[in-house]
């Protein structure tokens, strides 16, 4: 249990940054960090309208999505001190977004430069985590310790089912009367198939449909346009990474593309920005599906596995029979099935995935040839460049200049 609140408060926000205040009835704000939160006028009915205490700890969430939280502090002599704790958003905000929360908080002024601040230095926290600090402090504060998925009903029940196909028929009604319709399906098919082939003369035809943003059309995914585009972008990278990997190119190569790409999309705050890169996304898949173009078609299950295996081991010192022995058969047995399914033995696909990668190392990093070489597991820097020239008609240097040009 804890004794001093404030303290308690002060070393919350010190641990993690999160907004936290401290309210001691009938005397109002005791003691908040940062100190703008005093600011905040409770007599809105943006706010007004929520704060309804229905359980403890509670939460609500503003009409810009700012998570709210408050823990009653059981044994306070008027029954009427608690902790709150936010506003807390899950992802970076946009300007639309910022504007909104400081009308609902009707902050103004100095006031306003504050909490605009505040809210660009805050981290964020998903929603499932801010639960988890509610669930902390009231543990903290008042020794109960609480079930998150019950106790503040994030599991489905029949009642939320119900208002969800409410909500279905009505939209699905008005979305015929209004001629307005998803393409989601069509168009999904023809972008997985093209990142799949390679096909990157058939994708940019695709892409054209609409120049202007990204040619998915569905519903609403969020209220709030940043946030529905970077929904769309993450549906749109998980699509790309499948079809990728479908298409031949390596399963951790496909997710540590996708890892970055959503990562940078996180990070974005402007829509047309977040269209240009989901255009830069799929293009980036379907060109590394045609450098790493395989014969698919027919291809056995243990094959594939194969291919994987080596794509993703251009740094080691790959045998044919650690090939072999990673799916259980036989060298001969998988030496003679490699050949008959893609028209090349094994070994020269080992030495293929080392020297593509070798180009993404003399393109994308300053790295010397040595260090490439011993990366590569080359037995030496000229025997490297020596393959090199031989598979692409130049030097390694030669190489780097023509790409850096």
């Amino acid at each position: 249990m804890i004794s001093n609140i404030i303290d308690f408060c002060q070393q919350f926000y010190a641990s993690t940054f999160i907004p936290i205040l401290y309210f001691q009835w009938p005397h109002a704000i005791q003691w908040s960090c940062p100190s703008v939160l005093k600011e905040m006028s409770t007599q809105n009915t943006a706010l007004e309208e929520k704060i309804r205490f229905h359980k403890n700890p509670d939460y609500f969430i503003t009409d810009s999505y700012a998570y709210f939280g408050f823990v009653n502090i059981n044994d306070s002599p008027s029954k009427m001190d608690f902790v709150v704790l936010g506003p807390v958003y899950s992802t970076p905000i946009s300007e639309e977004t910022l504007r909104s929360f400081l009308r609902e908080c009707q902050l103004i002024g100095e006031s306003a430069e504050e909490m605009t601040h505040v809210l660009l230095n805050s981290p964020h926290v998903t929603f499932h985590q801010f639960l988890s600090m509610l669930s902390f402090i009231h543990l903290c504060i008042n020794g109960e310790k609480i079930e998150i998925s019950s106790h503040f009903n994030t599991q489905m029940d029949a009642s939320v089912q119900k208002e969800i196909s409410r909500q279905y028929s009505l939209r699905v009604y008005d979305s015929r009367e209004t001629g307005e319709s998803h393409n989601t399906w069509e168009f999904e098919q023809s972008l997985t198939d093209c990142i799949s082939r390679g096909d990157l003369s058939r994708l940019q035809k695709v892409l054209k449909q609409q120049p202007s943003e990204f040619p998915i059309k569905t519903g609403t995914l969020s209220r709030n346009v940043l946030q529905h585009t970077r929904n769309l972008f993450i549906v749109t990278a998980t699509l790309a990474t499948r079809a990728a990997i479908q298409g031949g190119l390596d399963t951790e190569q496909a997710y540590q593309l996708s890892d970055l790409y959503i990562r940078e999309c996180e990070s974005t705050q402007n829509v047309d920005t977040l269209n240009s890169l989901t255009y830069t996304m799929v293009l980036d898949f379907t060109t590394r599906v045609k450098n790493r173009k395989l014969p698919l078609e027919g291809m056995s299950k243990e094959i594939f596995q194969c291919v994987q295996y080596i794509s993703q081991r251009p740094n080691e010192q790959l045998l044919v029979d650690d090939v072999a022995a990673f799916i259980g058969r036989s060298r001969s047995y998988i030496t003679k099935k490699f050949k008959e399914e893609l028209g090349f033995d094994i070994s020269s696909f080992i030495m293929r995935c080392k020297l593509e990668e070798a180009k993404s190392l003399l393109t994308y990093t300053d790295k010397p040839l040595s260090e490439i070489s011993s990366y590569l597991c080359f037995s030496s820097q000229a025997y490297f460049q020596n393959v090199f020239k031989k598979k692409f008609g130049m030097t390694p240097m030669q190489y780097r200049k023509k790409t850096a040009g």
